[in-house]
């Protein structure tokens, strides 16, 4: 059968769509994959040229899948309308994140839903079509019949992750939005996506963090018996072989990034064979993703032989309270430290990424968070802040839906990019210091002066002056004055000079 799956994100990666596309292509089925990503694009509206070859690209498909995050909902219901407009008559299949945590919306907007994980589920149902049989009652899927929505048993989920095809990186029938038209793929207009290369070593997750949805996907599996089968590790050949046929087929690769964040749930003798293999046989700049829990000394000293390029992690706050008792969190803040004195202690660059514009959080948890950050951050390393987002299916979105904080629907979650520019402007007294505890310790000021600058921040009477609707749009203007500054007056003249000196010596 012909089918054509659809990425509704705005990066051209769609790493779960490509698995299913290869899952499919290995069962002996015609798939034509269509991303629909653009960097302009931000509203999630689309030109017209755009949409008529995404049309054309449909006609002749015998089923249709989109896969779709959140963030990407108001998109993929504009492409199924289009699709509908054109009288095209393939049954329509949403999948991904979104429909599984929110199956009764998405089955609202769309011919049916796939719930879960979709490789074996999507191969189900065609199977079903091509021997003439119902494919409703295909496990994994849900829609509306005559008004009622219908919810079919979860697929069970794959015990050994090795059996399955690597993702899909064809360029044959892979076409691209780029300026208005959707073009044959090539390297140069997946805009870096095969110059640094997205792997996922690991499926599921223990952990059931309140901001994530995570815990509707286990719950669900849970409920249908497979929950012991929800953390599923790949085997470190099976992560080596992907990366050397893909670095065959495209040698310009310059990076790896492991993007779930597992991996080092590993154990010690399994990260030291991940270690000897990739240095051996692979040996690019790497990238990891890494939970608090999961870090130790061994397993970071063994990965310092790596040419580790960034280590990301998840504190999302300094608070104890709110790590336990607001995000369901089940580490300890001196787990956290001791996380981030490990990785400086072995030079390697970190990412740390907290969560702010918690509407249940106390002001006294912030203040500890700022504290936090003022004693236990050390270079060199990264800092950064996203907003809180209220996901459906996660229970801080439950929460919120019950407090009347959010409405049942189209809140920011669903909004297409987040700008955290624009989210400065509207940011609290306490997240605009936040913001400056963290610039400061990432340039390196001494944590007893970023202690003296939390002191003023939180005295009465400096927050009874500053404590004012005017605070945070002139700190967003001063920080956006202060990024031409540094740009055009440090970094033009100064540091890019340097780094590509450094570049040029090193090649």
């Amino acid at each position: 059968m012909h089918v054509t799956l659809i990425s509704t994100y705005t990066y051209p990666v769609a790493l779960g769509m490509r698995y299913v596309s290869a899952f499919l292509k290995r069962a002996h089925h015609k798939v034509t994959c269509l991303f629909m990503s653009s960097r302009q694009d931000q509203s999630g509206t689309m030109p017209p040229s755009l949409l008529d070859d995404f049309v054309d690209h449909c006609r002749n498909a015998d089923a249709i899948g989109l896969s779709l995050m959140t963030n990407s909902f108001f998109r993929s219901r504009d492409l199924t309308k289009a699709l509908r407009r054109a009288e095209i008559k393939a049954p329509i299949i949403w999948g991904g994140t979104h429909p599984t945590v929110a199956p009764r919306e998405s089955a609202e907007e769309t011919d049916y839903v796939c719930i879960g994980e979709g490789e074996k589920a999507f191969l189900g149902f065609l199977d079903a079509m091509e021997a003439n049989r119902d494919p409703e009652k295909t496990p994994g899927f849900a829609y509306f019949r005559h008004g009622k929505f219908v919810r079919n048993p979860i697929y069970p989920l794959a015990d050994d992750l090795d059996t399955y095809p690597f993702p899909d990186y064809d360029m044959e029938g892979h076409y691209v939005a780029d300026k208005g038209r959707l073009v044959p793929a090539k390297t140069q207009l997946l805009r870096g996506a095969l110059r640094r290369y997205r792997l996922s070593s690991t499926r599921g997750c223990p952990f059931s963090c309140s901001f994530c949805n995570n815990a509707t996907q286990l719950h669900l599996y849970q409920e249908a018996g497979y929950a012991h089968h929800w953390v599923r590790k790949r085997s470190t050949e099976s992560i080596i072989v992907e990366l050397e046929q893909i670095r065959s087929r495209y040698p310009k690769l310059e990076a790896v990034n492991l993007i779930d964040d597992l991996f080092l749930i590993r154990r010690e003798a399994e990260v030291r064979d991940f270690v000897e293999a990739y240095e051996k046989r692979i040996n690019l700049p790497l990238e990891i993703d890494a939970f608090p829990n999961t870090v130790n000394e061994a397993k970071i000293r063994l990965l310092s032989r790596l040419p580790i390029e960034l280590i990301s992690m998840g504190i999302q706050s300094g608070s104890q309270d709110t790590l336990y008792n607001m995000y369901n969190r089940p580490t300890k803040v001196e787990t956290v430290a001791e996380a981030i004195r490990i990785i400086s202690r072995h030079g390697l660059r970190a990412e740390y990424h907290y969560l702010v514009g918690n509407p249940f959080e106390s002001e006294q948890s912030m203040i500890e968070t700022l504290r936090f950050a003022a004693r236990h951050h050390r270079g060199p390393a990264k800092l950064r802040i996203f907003p809180l987002q209220f996901y459906p299916g996660s229970v801080l979105y439950q929460r919120a839906r019950q407090e009347g904080i959010i409405g049942e629907e189209h809140e920011d979650a669903y909004r297409l990019v987040y700008a955290g520019k624009k989210y400065l402007a509207r940011a609290t007294y306490l997240e605009i210091w936040l913001r400056i505890v963290l610039a400061l310790r990432g340039a390196g000021a001494p944590s007893r002066l970023v202690h003296r600058v939390i002191d003023f921040a939180v005295h009465r009477w400096a927050r009874k002056c500053l404590d004012r609707r005017w605070f945070a749009p002139l700190a967003f203007v001063a920080y956006r004055v202060g990024r031409v500054l540094h740009k055009n007056l440090i970094y033009k003249p100064f540091v890019k000079p340097v780094r590509l000196l450094r570049s040029h010596l090193q090649s």
